[in-house]
């Protein structure tokens, strides 16, 4: 049987995720396998061949495989030895209820998913960012455009900036389904779910900084942030200063004219 060698790994509430580098040596005689949970693959680094009731496929860093709970297969690995991003847990429980599939995605879904997996290393991974991704990479139906829908998960994200929350309880306080909380938001506001947090989060930020002198640490932990450094980078790259800065005189100059 081929053998698995885990390189990084990661955990959420909803999301269980593992990048596993396989040694691509298949057994003389290949055997039905079982999927024990709701998996969803993403291939970064070479290519395999799955076999399942629906045919024969190729899985490359081109498509997205979601697999739910008992689904049969069978795997080989004609080209060798390949690299897969595999994630699991509640979310993907939910995403694989609509059946297995193998999702077109593109070139920028990777990077994006390499730039999630390398924030959580780093601790400052956002749960609801990584969902929204997930959700979009599995995704198969065209978007659809309702203000209702969209006020609704906006009412949830301004009340709940600060919480960690994860897509699918965002997903269940809106009372949507996953896939028309990240589709609706998205066309009707031209905003994905986690930008639209990062802001107001920011913006909660932004107020207590220039209103007085509450410590930076502090102010980072109440609006939702990983840690001040975290604040610190966010906050520049949004508003072209330090939050220190913005407390000076020529700081609120520049945040004026913003």
């Amino acid at each position: 049987m081929p053998r698995f060698a885990v390189t990084h790994e990661l955990s959420t509430r909803e999301i269980h995720g593992v990048r596993a580098l396989c040694d691509g040596c298949d057994p003389a005689r290949p055997c039905d396998e079982h999927a024990r949970g709701a998996s969803l693959w993403v291939v970064t680094r070479g290519a395999f061949e799955l076999r399942d009731a629906s045919g024969r496929h190729v899985l490359d860093p081109m498509h997205a495989l979601v697999m739910p709970a008992g689904h049969p297969f069978v795997i080989r690995h004609p080209a060798g030895p390949d690299t897969c991003v595999a994630f699991h847990g509640p979310l993907i429980e939910r995403i694989a209820e609509r059946g297995p599939r193998i999702a077109a995605i593109a070139p920028g879904h990777v990077a994006r998913l390499a730039a999630h997996v390398a924030a959580f290393a780093r601790g400052e991974g956002d749960e609801l960012a990584l969902g929204e991704l997930l959700v979009e990479l599995a995704a198969d139906e065209p978007a659809h455009r309702d203000r209702e829908v969209a006020d609704a998960i906006e009412h949830v994200l301004r009340l709940a900036y600060a919480e960690p929350l994860s897509l699918g309880e965002l997903a269940d306080r809106a009372g949507y389904s996953l896939f028309h909380t990240c589709r609706v938001f998205r066309a009707t506001t031209g905003q994905t779910l986690h930008g639209f947090r990062r802001e107001l989060r920011l913006r909660h930020a932004l107020a207590r900084i220039v209103d007085g002198d509450e410590p930076l640490i502090q102010i980072a932990a109440v609006t939702g942030f990983a840690n001040q450094s975290h604040l610190t980078n966010l906050f520049r790259a949004r508003f072209g200063i330090t939050p220190g800065r913005a407390r000076t005189r020529d700081g609120l100059r520049q945040l004026a004219t913003a």
